[in-house]
């Protein structure tokens, strides 16, 4: 039972008192530990968002400090209002809290994101591996914090009872103020899309910002229209700006520069590359070179191609967009007098290629906005014109797009080779399993026209061919619940089958077919074309986050991503993780978990080192 009298209260109400000063201290301490949150968020561009962001740290961190005590150590008191059994209690709780936030701090760090189970999981699991490096400090950290909290229990208890009345409200005041000014202002910067605030809404762990946009709307204080529509005109806006290339290139141009052909074929799977449904591109790659060990950089169109103009990881697309900044490429390609051809199905009209890709082009050309099987047809067909009316010796550029197979479009009365095959498809209704056959059918017969119209194409080049550079390739792969797990299309998972798409070149100089096992990725074509095609010297890693395609490194990883999503490939293992810091460990066969597995700890620190090299300052 706990006991009572005045004797009882007289020893909780010192406690108390001693308690609050002791809650203060290490509010200062947690302060201490979480200013490497301000320095690996990096300052916003605004004295009111800079004067946000020291004010609400202070708030945030004294809230947290004492909502910690007041769940645990305050009714405690209560409980046991023994004074050595208090301050054991106190040092333990304020170390291990101190601790996690330490540990914090050095997660958001490295990877951007807070501490939550899965990466918990990781971090334990890191810890116990047999001679795991980065957390001997641990050992040390743990007992001098406890030693240290227990002799700030023990001064307190004799200093505090002097000054509890006289320091405690001009010391508490200030906290309290810099709390609701953090969440007040945060309601005005909400409500008028300042964005230096409210971008700062994750520096902080368990931090949740007050916003009243339906309360200002309602009595009338917000026109909701009028935020609608800025809040679209701000969606997507980069936080910071896109530093790419690193630095200017330095080039020594070929002298007999080669013409340079880029056919993406979207939609086609690696297994799709034989005798029987694609002989022309199979008889293309017997002769020439073939990676048979090819991943696209994206499980969509926007995020594949982007990757491999730029060699970039998707998620720096918005910036890339927003800037108006083109690929290396392109740009040295116009830096040397290239003469530039663009033949897409389904036009030229999006962001990805307006105001990112081909953003510096002065004519890009007029691209019907005409896709599928049709569009395929009329590219080939502009190709065709484009190539034979040639008026001068300028080596060329030309990328070609085919997009039938997203579709799994045919022309008007072809039924192809494959049969049965799916006559209609409607995209309002989910597949299923029992069309498995008709529907994969449908697929190799839009393969089997793509493969015709890619066999015209290479039979253009006869007369060029031995100074021209040809690269077939697909954005992504297509899915067809190849792991029985009901997935479909493109799009909507990072198993092989969406990612692991064909690549054939054919390269002057090289005649001997060659086949290719190592590992290669969407990322190693634009570097691959910069340094051996267009003489580029410059340090690989300041243009490209990929490798030369003929450069064998049999354990490299390779990364798949959007704007959220992550997935790296090393081996039999794929990783999966988003901004959120969800972690997955997946079996690469199988496309499923693996039990009593995480990913690992130093992979994740090369992936978050690649995926923020770029970003501006």
């Amino acid at each position: 039972m706990v006991e009572t009298g005045p004797l009882y209260r007289d020893n909780v109400s010192r406690l108390i008192g001693w308690g609050h000063w002791f809650v203060f201290f290490n509010i200062l301490l947690a302060m201490a530990v979480s200013t490497r949150y301000l320095f690996a968020a990096g300052l916003p561009d605004s004295a009111l968002g800079i004067g946000y962001m020291l004010v609400s740290w202070v708030g945030h961190f004294a809230f947290l400090t004492f909502c910690t005590y007041l769940l645990t150590l305050f009714p405690l008191t209560f409980l046991v209002p023994k004074l050595r059994a208090v301050q054991l209690m106190g040092a333990g709780l304020a170390t291990g809290a101190l601790t996690l936030l330490l540990v914090d701090t050095q997660v958001f760090s490295l990877f951007g994101f807070h501490l939550n189970p899965s990466v918990w999981r990781l971090l334990l699991d890191q810890a116990q591996a047999e001679g795991a490096p980065g957390w001997g400090w641990l050992f040390a950290w743990v007992p001098l914090l406890f030693v240290a909290e227990l002799w700030l229990a023990s001064w307190l208890w004799r200093w505090s009872p002097r000054r509890s009345r006289s320091l405690s409200r001009p010391l508490t005041l200030p906290l309290l103020v810099c709390f609701f000014l953090t969440h007040s202002v945060h309601i005005w910067a909400d409500a008028t899309l300042y964005t230096p605030i409210t971008l700062q809404k994750a520096n902080f762990p368990l931090s949740y910002p007050m916003t009243a946009k339906s309360f200002l709307i309602k009595q009338g204080w917000l026109d909701e229209e009028e935020y609608r529509q800025r809040s679209q005109q701000l969606t997507g806006s980069p936080q910071q700006r896109l530093n790419y290339p690193l630095r200017p290139l330095s080039v020594q141009p070929a002298e007999q520069a080669p013409n340079i052909l880029l056919v993406v074929a979207d939609g086609l799977r690696a297994d799709q590359l034989d005798d029987i449904t694609m002989p022309n591109l199979s008889r293309f790659a017997d002769r020439h070179l073939r990676f048979d060990n090819h991943l696209s950089a994206g499980n969509r169109p926007e995020p594949a191609l982007f990757s491999l103009f730029y060699s970039l990881p998707a998620h720096y697309r918005q910036e890339a967009e927003l800037e108006r900044k083109a690929p290396v490429l392109i740009d040295e390609l116009q830096r040397q007098d290239y003469r530039l051809g663009l033949f897409v199905s389904g036009g030229t009209g999006s962001a990805l290629y307006r105001d990112a890709i081909f953003t510096t082009l002065r004519s890009p050309g007029e691209q019907p906005a005409v896709g599928g099987a049709e569009g395929d047809r009329l590219a080939l067909g502009r190709f065709a014109g484009w190539l034979a009316d040639g008026q001068d010796d300028r080596p060329w550029f030309s990328f070609v797009y085919l997009d039938a197979l997203n579709a799994l479009s045919l022309p008007d009365g072809m039924n192809g080779p494959f049969q049965p095959s799916l006559e209609r498809l409607n995209p309002a209704e989910p597949y299923r399993s029992e069309q498995h056959d008709a529907l994969l059918n449908r697929y190799r017969n839009a393969a089997f026209y793509t493969d015709q119209l890619l066999g015209g194409l290479l039979g253009l080049l006869q007369g060029v061919e031995r100074n021209t550079i040809v690269v077939v390739t697909s954005g992504h792969g297509m899915e067809f619940n190849d792991n029985g797990n009901n997935t479909w299309g493109f799009g909507n998972a990072y198993s092989p089958a969406q990612l692991q798409v064909p690549l054939v070149v054919a390269w002057p100089g090289r005649e001997a077919p060659e086949r290719f096992a190592h590992p290669t990725s969407h990322l190693d074509l634009a570097p691959t074309l910069l340094q051996q095609a267009l003489g580029v010297n410059s340090p690989l890693r300041s243009y490209a986050s990929g490798q030369s395609l003929f450069t064998v490194r049999e354990s490299r990883w390779r990364l798949a991503s959007d704007e959220e999503e992550y997935a790296i490939f090393q081996g039999s293992d794929i990783t999966l993780f988003n901004r959120q810091g969800d972690l997955q460990l997946l079996d690469a066969g199988s496309y499923r978990a693996r039990e009593e597995a995480n990913p690992e700890l130093t992979l994740l620190m090369q992936v978050m080192n690649e995926l923020n090299r770029f970003q501006g300052k």
